[in-house]
């Protein structure tokens, strides 16, 4: 190689590295720089000014400052390697380009945690979706007996104090649109991890709604579950809830006698995941959801709406009594159904939210535990009993 083709060379290559920078910084305003990683991005870090001006203001010793400075320096390559890495330019576009590539010349989904179904379905892996769909992950006697032994427990330290007790299981996706699962993904057996409970705490005098059947009695009339989406839309929601009232003794109107107009709405978890939320807003058929209408609403009024956190409602139901409702996601579009059948109702978020304590502060007639089928294994720890120590 001459010397002029060496120097052509490492001018090509140090274009190659520099250049996307300043096209970034030019162009930047026109990109979508939107976060599709559904997770938060590193934010930049610092090498300690925090403590120091802590310091300055007579808030932190000197040592203690000397040493949150020093514990920072070294943190600092590994935390800024991260930001980097987080705010590289065009990354976005260039993981959009990745998920495209794998979607449609591999056909696979570019994600762990995600399954491309027939005819544009999306399933979710995580949290042994599928296992629980094929009865692959059957729990053992053992497994049970805890689950058995943690539910009789709540049932009785809640009747000690006059409050109702249903366990509500929403089945999994997989569970009700199994047809449009890839054809290698098989059934070992009839038997299933939710139909090991529900059985074993039937045995045991639990009361439970596990609406498998109600949901299995539509999903060929509508699409009762988001294609792009872990969840139920707003129809599967409200056979669910129905499904719960009944076994609560609260009749409300069947599906024949709602008024139901079809949207397109959808959160995309799913296609976030793959980081082709806006991809398939654009370019795959519209998800299916609905409008559902013609149920008794009771002048039902929203106090605190914390998806994350507690939802809170009063209304003018004929039914007085309270409602509390242990909840993941799933209770999100089953909400406004139930609450408007209830005088109060009160829905803390299961994960990082919930204390028994809040029973006592809230006084509830009714106390449901709803979980999503494939996050049975929380049965396993959830208990109440009269040793909690409040």
């Amino acid at each position: 190689m001459t010397k002029k083709r060496a120097v052509a060379w490492l001018i090509c290559f140090a274009l190659v590295i520099l250049a996307p920078l300043p096209v970034y910084r030019l162009a930047g305003e026109r990109l979508d720089v939107e976060n599709t990683e559904n997770r938060q991005m590193a934010q930049r870090p610092s090498f300690g000014k925090a403590s120091v001006q802590a310091y300055l203001d007579g808030n932190l010793a000197f040592r203690d400052c000397v040493r949150e400075v020093w514990n920072n320096l070294k943190a600092y390559p590994g935390l800024y390697t991260s930001y980097y890495n987080d705010h590289l330019p065009f990354r976005s576009q260039l993981i959009e380009l990745g998920s495209l590539a794998s979607v449609n010349l591999f056909k696979d989904a570019a994600a762990d945690t995600v399954m491309l179904g027939k005819k544009d379905w999306l399933f979710y892996t995580d949290e042994e979706s599928v296992e629980d769909y094929k009865g692959t992950n059957l729990y053992s006697e053992q497994e049970l007996e805890q689950i058995r032994d943690n539910m009789v427990s709540t049932r009785d330290y809640l009747d000690a104090r006059g409050i109702e007790f249903v366990l509500m299981i929403p089945s999994n996706k997989e569970t009700i649109y199994s047809e449009y699962l890839p054809d290698y993904v098989k059934k070992r057996g009839e038997t299933t991890r939710a139909q090991q409970v529900v059985d074993c705490l039937q045995e045991a005098g639990i009361r439970i709604c596990y609406p498998q059947e109600e949901l299995m009695a539509y999903q060929d009339q509508f699409d009762l579950y988001w294609h792009y989406d872990t969840h139920w839309n707003s129809l599967g929601a409200y056979i669910g809830a129905r499904a719960l009232l009944k076994e609560l003794g609260i009749s409300i109107p069947e599906v024949e006698e709602l008024s139901i107009e079809q949207d397109a709405f959808s959160p995309y978890d799913l296609a976030g995941m793959m980081n082709l939320k806006g991809y398939y807003e654009k370019n795959r058929p519209a998800d299916v959801s609905y409008n559902v209408s013609g149920y008794p609403e009771n002048g039902r009024v929203s106090l605190k709406l914390e998806d994350a956190t507690e939802l809170i409602y009063q209304s003018q139901a004929p039914d007085g009594r309270r409602l509390f409702l242990v909840r993941d996601s799933f209770a999100w579009g089953m909400a406004s159904v139930l609450a408007s059948q209830f005088s109060y109702t009160y829905m803390p978020h299961w994960n990082g939210c919930f204390e028994p304590s809040m029973i006592e502060r809230e006084q509830p007639d009714i106390f449901v535990f709803e979980l999503v089928e494939r996050r049975l294994n929380y049965l396993l720890s959830f208990r109440l009993s009269e040793d909690l120590g409040e």
